[in-house]
């Protein structure tokens, strides 16, 4: 497989939503600017999809992409002019009334949009209230029928549901139903937490704390190089895997980034990732930037990684370490 191809790219049209979920990847929230992707640079991200022999299915994403309906619509109708599969995930914050919900869905479907995702966790039910949830997917179910409607996960449609769903559910309430050992094991293995963004420092008492040394033989290889799932923000950042807050290059010149990865030149960091993964990281900042690794350990390599590139994004010039927005926004 070529590196840096993707089977599905996301085009985050915001980083801003309504919750400032703990598990965040990308540290979305209500502090990022309010302004989104302008529809120019969102026909330009759609265009640069099509850079790739075989295009990549599309999904637009946030943030939260329903607080900016006249784009997202946008989207979808470009998508479906450039022969790009397209859908749309959504955290489902702003479903307070159905039959809107039924409108909007049958809106983006009539623009080209192919299907839904919809997530569901207890981490988004303990900022917005599971009913919000629960109504999204009937909603789209109503327009797009089961077979193009994703609930990522699905076995928690039932578990958010075990408390009032009118109001937000604070995750102390599983520990409490179920014991703290079954609620770790429900939240952080049972979601399949990745470590990196919020959650290593906003959910990593769910796990054992590990020394970094204990991360010293992982790579990146297959994260960045051949992620499936990789993201184009609104900043022009290319962000290969889940990686948030790592960029590997300006996706609006692609083709450049492509041959320079293809022949093997990295940027910086992209370079010791690659090579040496977070502990490699850990060592270039620990000797020549002056980073302390974390006295209780770190609740993955992920976010081993973070901490790492948090301390870097204030002591180096990295423009690997983008966008600035996310180290403003843990």
């Amino acid at each position: 497989m070529p590196v840096l191809s993707p089977r599905d790219i996301g085009i985050i049209l915001t980083y801003r939503c309504h919750s400032g979920c703990k598990h965040c990847l990308y540290n979305c929230g209500p502090g990022w600017e309010k302004k989104p992707m302008s529809q120019k640079t969102l026909r330009q991200a759609l265009e640069a999809v099509t850079t790739w022999p075989h295009a990549p299915q599309v999904h637009f994403t946030g943030g939260e992409p329903f607080l900016h309906l006249p784009l997202l619509l946008e989207g979808a109708r470009l998508a479906n002019e450039l022969g790009i599969p397209s859908y749309v995930e959504t955290s489902a914050s702003w479903c307070t009334d159905e039959a809107e919900a039924v409108e909007h869905f049958v809106a983006l479907r009539q623009a080209g949009l192919r299907a839904v995702l919809i997530s569901c966790s207890p981490f988004h039910a303990a900022m917005i209230p599971p009913a919000r949830t629960l109504r999204a997917v009937r909603a789209a179910l109503d327009v797009f029928g089961p077979e193009r409607v994703t609930v990522y996960l699905p076995d928690f449609l039932e578990v958010i549901q075990l408390f009032d769903v009118e109001r937000p559910t604070p995750l102390s309430r599983y520990e409490e139903k179920f014991g703290i050992e079954a609620a770790q094991r429900l939240l952080w293995q049972g979601y399949g937490i990745i470590s990196g963004g919020r959650s290593g420092y906003q959910l990593g008492h769910l796990v054992p704390r590990r020394p970094a040394q204990a991360f010293a033989e992982a790579d990146c290889i297959a994260d960045i190089l051949y992620a499936h799932h990789s993201h184009f923000d609104l900043y022009g950042n290319f962000i290969s895997g889940f990686c948030g807050g790592l960029t590997v290059g300006d996706w609006r010149d692609l083709p450049r980034v492509l041959a320079d990865f293809s022949a093997g030149r990295y940027p910086r960091l992209i370079d010791v990732l690659v090579d040496r993964g977070p502990y490699g990281l850990l060592q270039l900042a620990r000797d020549q930037y002056g980073y302390d690794p974390l006295p209780d350990g770190y609740a993955g390599r992920c976010h081993l990684c973070v901490d790492v590139r948090r301390h870097l994004v204030k002591t180096g010039d990295f423009a690997e370490l983008r966008p600035q927005g996310f180290y403003d926004n843990f």
